[in-house]
């Protein structure tokens, strides 16, 4: 398993927290996700391991969009959409070529966290977003025996509920969720919420 962020000091606390469940892992410190830094990283997977990466979790901490009625300019709006897309397309491409390359049935998981659980507004644009690329990917890269799901916070419960769920069960109910994904050979351009 390969750990990856741009952020070095996450990057060690993820890593430590792996090491300390017992997960035998890798690390890789992104400089940031442009797509010849994302290939580059493939690269070395999958040079290290002489295999490339049949699993991808895609997972991305969701910064909900500015509405239109907060009073966040446009650019703003524009930043934050295009970083995200960004992100997760940079990592899923890289990915997609690699197990195609290699003939390599595989599975890609997008994962959208919440950054704040006293917030759902904005939030519902990212999902949408989230859900249409993990969508329309199933179906492009289903001729390769490539997978395609996603998990999306949900954004149909009351503000209370967000007090409710703690870390440590969102956490449990994450891991749950993909494991399903990865393991159900028929599920392909869905999407589960949390």
């Amino acid at each position: 398993m390969v750990i990856t962020d741009k952020n070095a000091s996450l990057l060690k606390g993820t890593y430590r927290e792996c090491i300390e469940s017992g997960f035998n892992v890798c690390t890789y410190a992104l400089p940031d996700d442009t797509q010849n830094n994302v290939d580059d990283m493939f690269s070395y997977i999958e040079c290290f391991y002489n295999h490339g990466v049949d699993i991808l979790i895609n997972n991305w901490e969701n910064h909900p969009l500015p509405t239109l009625v907060s009073p966040t300019p446009a650019e703003e709006f524009s930043a934050q959409f295009s970083h995200l897309v960004q992100s997760l397309f940079s990592c899923g491409h890289a990915c997609a070529e690699q197990m195609r390359k290699n003939h390599q049935q595989g599975v890609i998981v997008n994962i959208l966290t919440n950054e704040r659980s006293d917030s759902i507004i904005g939030t519902e644009s990212t999902s949408s977003m989230v859900s249409g690329l993990t969508k329309s990917w199933a179906k492009e890269l289903n001729p390769f025996d490539i997978r395609v799901g996603g998990i999306l916070p949900s954004v149909h419960h009351s503000r209370h509920d967000d007090y409710q769920n703690s870390f440590a069960n969102i956490r449990e109910e994450l891991i749950r969720n993909t494991e399903y994904i990865v393991s159900n050979d028929s599920f392909n351009g869905r999407v589960m919420s949390w």
